[in-house]
């Protein structure tokens, strides 16, 4: 039987209300935000003497996606791998529900004006996803290898 912790699941389902809720978001809502984050960007980067054209909607956009989903696969996987195994008992749970999650996450977006669910967003939801998987054991087995030196 699988086994989670409570307190990670529970950030675990928070930040998958977070993604959800943001996809309910009509187009116009989502879009004036992305904009005002990239000017943001722009002004940060121009400010410091930094190339900043290549900041577009676009780009924050799939950063966005990334990004989230990034932080989910560490939520997710501090939820479902407690002991931090990593066997076909714990990974598997956790990559399907790493790969239903975009899925509805798009699905819910075919349905709200001016949004669109895409195939490309959910595979750069998943490529954050296991790239958060992949953060959460890499600073696991750091801080097991300093704590047994």
């Amino acid at each position: 039987m699988l086994k989670f912790d409570r307190k990670w699941a529970v950030a675990t389902c928070l930040m998958v209300l977070l993604i959800w809720g943001n996809s309910m978001v009509p187009g116009t809502g989502s879009g004036s935000l992305s904009l005002s984050i990239m000017e943001a960007v722009r002004g940060f980067l121009h400010g410091i003497g930094l190339p900043y054209e290549w900041v577009t909607n676009f780009v924050v956009r799939k950063c966005a996606h990334f990004t989230e989903y990034m932080v989910l696969g560490i939520l997710a996987t501090h939820a479902f791998d407690i002991e931090g195994r990593r066997t076909f008992d714990v990974l598997l749970p956790t990559a399907v529900f790493l790969l239903l999650v975009p899925s509805i996450d798009e699905t819910i977006q075919l349905f709200v004006p001016g949004r669109a669910g895409m195939i490309t967003d959910v595979m750069i939801d998943c490529c954050g996803a296991v790239t958060g998987v992949v953060l959460r054991y890499l600073l696991r087995s750091l801080i097991c290898a300093k704590k047994a030196a």
